[in-house]
């Protein structure tokens, strides 16, 4: 039986190729119906050790297209 991704729920694995700056936990969420990606380094605070991290949408952000049809002469 295969794990089925509900929405609100997030998968986390420890990224095992992590070098330099790479964050050494990374994995994928569902979030009102979108892929989201993230990735969490272990920082250190004043109260010990915590989870930081970054979240971004896995869709690619639409970029403008230049063309000829839209041009004023």
């Amino acid at each position: 039986m295969s794990y089925e991704q509900k929405d609100g729920d997030i998968i986390i694995f420890k990224n095992e190729e992590a070098t330099g700056n790479q964050p050494p936990y990374t994995g994928k969420g569902l979030f009102n119906g979108e892929v989201i990606k993230i990735a969490l380094w272990v920082k250190e605070g004043k109260k010990g050790k915590f989870f930081a991290g970054r979240i971004q949408s896995e869709q690619p952000t639409e970029q403008p297209t230049e063309t000829g049809d839209d041009l004023p002469f």
